[in-house]
């Protein structure tokens, strides 16, 4: 099986990569890929001649996107905390040129494309002892060649829902086939473990999920004053997070029945904030007769009912001043993240659609999280009575401190196995 696979998955690259090339002129992310492959040895040789003045082991961090990175954070500032050099990698060309002049990085560069010739030769320059990937960017080529070059790799926040596709019959082989070169795997729970048995065979910890962590150090920093409590006053504050086009009729349909009560304020935070992505919402305000402004117009607020929040990065402090959060995308792609919310001991609800998230489903089977369907359930939702907000809320909290330490425990156990010089 696993000769068969990497065969077939071999083939299709030779056969995907002359596209990619020629799609890099048309599509600006595939051109800052194909940009950051052609300046990888530079990038090595650069982090080489750091090395060359002190021999000491290499912590090599991956991180696909502006996601997986906020949750390899807490790792990364414990490493830079050790006598180790890091090098960072990203998939992203979004995150990569936001993030690359990070003091914490000793070098940093794209991860090279998944040819073997590519990634051995990357992995022989490098010259890593530890290899960290988070969550579920898997390259088989990669692994396979960390593997041969007798290179530790291990992967955290390790994430395998029931309907994945992985897990389907033919494709089980197949992961099987790649999964078998990683070295050590950190997992959230035990339902995860579960999962992740059927296509794995090593050793698997639960420890918990660094996001966790991040969210929690973030909040602990979170002292700005993103709203006026003028605007506030003694509304209920509802943050509506990362919303998408599928949120729309349900969330606007809610708020038009809520006005009949002058108790709540409405924060819309789209998962985009493009005028393309803000227009549908206000236009559907307009048709309920629903009053909103944008928050860059906020200097001029009247008393609406909604804030749409035009600008981005916010959204995991402006859980702070919320007395309940609705959580998006869970009536198409996916619930996106609930940790954010549960951080401030926020009671949440979404869409029906959440097992990709072990977090969401163990919210929702603790009673912790609501799932709606439709504008009735998620106006019953915002109807909670505050005996029972504040109820969730102490039992989310206790929920959040069982789950942190994630960061603590992982490297506990990987740096004692770091070759010393």
């Amino acid at each position: 099986m696993s000769f068969l696979f990497y065969t077939f998955y071999n083939f299709l690259l030779t056969l995907a990569l002359p596209f990619a090339w020629i799609g890099a002129y048309f599509n600006d992310k595939l051109a800052g890929s194909l940009s950051g492959q052609k300046e990888l040895s530079y990038q090595l040789d650069k982090f080489n001649n750091l090395r060359d003045s002190q021999d000491k082991p290499v912590v090599w961090l991956h991180a696909a996107s502006a996601g997986e990175f906020e949750q390899i954070k807490p790792l990364l500032e414990r490493f830079s905390k050790l006598d180790v050099y890091i090098f960072q990698t990203f998939t992203s060309p979004t995150i990569f040129y936001k993030v690359s002049q990070n003091k914490l990085f000793h070098g940093v560069s794209f991860l090279p494309w998944d040819t073997y010739p590519r990634v051995n030769r990357f992995i022989k320059t490098l010259r890593p002892t530890l290899f960290v990937n988070t969550r579920h960017d898997i390259w088989p080529n990669l692994l396979r060649a960390l593997h041969h070059n007798q290179v530790r790799n291990i992967l955290v926040n390790a994430n395998l829902y029931e309907d994945s596709a992985r897990l389907k019959p033919v494709f089980k082989g197949f992961n099987k086939a790649v999964f078998k070169y990683i070295d050590s795997i950190y997992t959230g729970s035990d339902q995860l473990k579960r999962l992740l048995e059927q296509v794995y065979s090593g050793s698997i910890h639960v420890v918990g999920d660094s996001r966790f962590d991040q969210v929690y150090e973030r909040s602990l920093l979170n002292d700005s004053a993103l709203i006026s409590d003028r605007i506030i006053a003694d509304q209920r504050v509802i943050v509506y997070g990362s919303v998408v086009g599928s949120d729309l009729e349900v969330v606007s349909s809610t708020i038009a029945k809520s006005l009949e009560s002058l108790k709540y304020l409405h924060i819309i935070v789209p998962h985009e904030v493009m005028e393309r992505d803000l227009v549908p919402w206000e236009v559907a305000f307009y048709r309920h007769k629903i009053k909103s402004i944008r928050l860059s117009e906020v200097d001029n607020f009247s008393g609406e009912k909604v804030i749409m929040w035009n600008q981005v990065g916010q959204l995991a402090d402006l859980y702070k001043i919320a007395d309940l959060a609705f959580i998006g995308a869970g009536f198409s792609t996916g619930v996106h993240s609930v940790t954010e919310a549960a951080i401030y001991n926020i009671p949440s609800a979404h869409g029906p659609k959440y097992d990709i998230l072990a977090e969401a489903i163990e919210l929702v089977n603790l009673g912790l999280s609501t799932v709606v369907s439709s504008s009735d359930d998620l106006a019953g939702f915002l109807l909670l009575p505050d005996a029972e907000i504040s109820d969730r809320s102490i039992k989310i909290k206790s929920f959040i401190k069982e789950r942190l330490g994630a960061s603590d425990k992982i490297l506990a156990a990987e740096y004692p196995l770091l070759d010393q010089p």
